[in-house]
C-alpha cells in the first residue's frame, strides 16, 4: 500500500505533465498559418463574403487579434463592407471553474462602414450571412438557456466612420469620429448592461450637420437604438432620439428638436444659397427604408430675428413692383409647417411677417427637380404701399380690415429660378379698371 501511493501519484504526475505538454502543443498548433486560414474560411463563410487580415494572433489562454481586418461586399456590389485597424478579444479561463465566462475586452478599432444600397432598394448587409441556400439547409436554431453566466466587462467600437449611399452613390448619411462603450451580463438567457455612444459628426444627406452627438445605445439582431439623443446644430442644441430597424429590411425612424440654430451657418453648411439669417427653433419626424423616395417626415419651424436679404422670390416681386425695399424687408418672424411624403415637400403653412411687409402662402416643392408650386399672398403696409407709384399696380391691390394692402398670386418655375403670374395679375386688373372708367365716362357718373 505504501509502494502504491507513490507510484499513483507518479502516474497523476505524469498524466499531468502530458496534458500540459499537449496543450503547450495545441496552443502552439493555433498560430500555425493552417488554422488561421481556416478560421478566416469559416468567418467568411458565415459572412457570405471575403474576410482578410493582415496578421492573426491566436492564445488559447488569453485570446484573439485581428489586425488590418477586411470584409468584402457579397456580391454584386463592389468594394468591401467593412474595413478596420483591429479586432481584439481578451478573455480569463480562471472564473470557468465558477461557471462564468469573463471576457476582458471585445473590441473593434477604427472600423469603416460603408452602407450601399441597389437600384431595386437592397442594402448591401442584407445580401450578409452566407447563401440563400445555405441558410436553407441550415437546422432550425433551438432555443437553449445557457448555464453559464456570460460577463463581458467591455464591449468597445473605437473611431468608427460610416457613410450611407443610395444607387446613384448620394450620401444618405456619414458618421465620423464614433465611440461605444458597454458591459454586458447574459445569466439565464437574459441580457443587462448599458452602454453609451458618442458621435464627433452626424451629417444627414449633406444637408443637416449635428455635432458633438452623445447618447445611450442599445443593440440587438433586429434593432439598433440611440436615445435620448443630445448634440449640437450650427450654435444651438438638438435632442431627439433614431431607431434603426434591421430585421425585414432596414427602416429608421428619427425624431429631432432644434433650438437656438443660426440660419446663415445651417444654410452655408448645406452649400444652400444664403439670403435667410435669424435663430430657428424646430421639430420634425422623419422615417424611411432607404433613399429619398421612401422618406415620410413631417414638422415646423420658426425663425425668430427673421431676416431675408435679395432673397430671390422677394427680389422679383421688389423688381415688379419697383419698391426696392421688398428685396430685404424688416421681419419679426418666419414660419412653416410642412409635410414630406418621398421628394415631395408640402407646405400648408409658409409666414412671413414684418411692420410694413407679410408674405404668406401654400404649395410644394418637388425635391428631385426643386420644382415649386405656391399660391401666395403679399401684404403692404400704407407707408411701404405708398411707394407702389404707378398707376397700373394699385388697382391690383385690395384693401385689408388691418390697413395692409394685399395682392394673390402664384408662384412656380424652380427655387433657383422662380417665377409669377404677378404681372398678368395686375395687366387684368388694370385692364378692368380701365374699362370701370370707360363705362364711367359713358354714363357720366360713377357706377362702379
Amino acid at each position: 500500500m505504501k509502494k502504491a501511493l507513490p507510484a499513483g501519484l507518479a502516474l497523476v504526475l505524469v498524466v499531468v505533465l502530458a496534458a500540459a505538454g499537449y496543450g503547450v502543443h495545441l496552443v502552439r498548433k493555433l498560430n500555425t498559418p493552417a488554422f488561421q486560414k481556416s478560421l478566416l474560411d469559416q468567418a467568411a463563410a458565415a459572412a457570405g463574403a471575403d474576410v482578410r487580415a493582415k496578421e492573426v494572433d491566436i492564445s488559447l489562454l488569453s485570446g484573439v487579434v485581428l489586425k488590418g481586418i477586411a470584409v468584402a461586399n457579397p456580391a454584386p456590389f463592389p468594394g468591401d463592407f467593412l474595413t478596420a485597424d483591429a479586432f481584439v478579444l481578451r478573455y480569463r479561463l480562471r472564473p470557468l471553474l465558477a461557471g462564468r465566462v469573463e471576457v476582458e475586452r471585445l473590441a473593434i478599432e477604427k472600423p469603416r462602414l460603408a452602407l450601399a444600397m441597389d437600384a431595386r432598394g437592397v442594402f448591401n448587409y442584407e445580401r450578409l450571412g452566407g447563401s440563400a441556400r445555405a441558410r436553407a439547409e441550415a437546422p432550425p436554431a433551438t432555443a437553449a438557456v445557457a448555464p453559464l453566466r456570460v460577463v463581458l466587462k467591455q464591449l468597445a467600437v473605437e473611431d468608427a466612420s460610416v457613410v450611407m449611399t443610395d444607387h446613384t452613390k448620394a450620401r444618405l448619411l456619414a458618421v465620423e469620429g464614433a465611440h461605444f462603450r458597454s458591459a454586458f451580463e447574459i445569466e439565464g438567457g437574459i441580457a443587462q448592461g448599458s452602454g453609451e455612444a458618442t458621435i464627433a459628426t452626424l451629417n444627414l444627406g449633406d444637408l443637416l450637420f449635428v455635432r458633438g452627438v452623445k447618447a445611450p445605445l442599445s443593440m440587438s439582431k433586429e434593432v439598433v437604438k440611440l436615445a435620448p439623443v443630445r448634440g449640437r446644430v450650427a450654435g444651438g442644441t438638438a435632442t431627439g432620439d433614431l431607431i434603426l430597424h434591421l430585421k425585414g429590411g432596414f427602416r429608421y425612424v428619427a425624431n429631432l428638436e432644434v433650438e437656438g440654430a443660426n440660419v446663415e451657418t445651417l444654410l452655408a453648411e448645406a452649400k444652400s444659397a444664403g439670403g435667410v439669417s435669424g435663430t430657428l427653433a424646430a421639430k420634425a419626424t422623419f422615417e424611411g427604408s432607404g433613399g429619398l423616395p421612401t422618406m415620410k417626415g413631417r414638422g415646423q419651424g420658426t425663425i425668430a430675428d427673421c431676416r431675408v436679404d435679395h432673397g430671390r422670390t422677394l427680389a422679383l416681386l421688389a423688381g415688379i413692383l419697383q419698391v426696392p425695399e421688398l428685396a430685404s424687408p424688416e421681419l419679426d418672424e418666419c414660419r412653416a409647417e410642412f409635410t414630406q411624403s418621398g421628394t415631395r415637400l408640402s407646405t400648408p403653412v409658409l409666414s412671413l411677417k414684418g411692420p410694413s411687409v407679410q408674405l404668406f402662402g401654400k404649395g410644394a416643392v418637388d425635391l428631385r427637380t426643386y420644382g415649386i408650386d405656391y399660391q401666395m399672398s403679399l401684404a403692404l403696409a400704407p407707408r411701404l404701399f405708398a411707394k407702389v407709384t404707378r398707376p397700373e399696380l394699385r388697382p391690383a391691390f385690395r384693401d385689408r380690415d388691418d390697413g395692409f394692402s394685399t395682392i394673390d398670386f402664384r408662384l412656380y418655375g424652380t427655387t433657383l429660378d422662380p417665377q409669377t403670374d404677378l404681372l398678368s395679375r395686375i395687366a387684368k386688373a388694370a385692364a378692368t379698371e380701365a374699362a370701370k372708367d370707360q363705362l364711367n365716362r359713358l354714363f357720366k357718373r360713377k357706377i362702379f
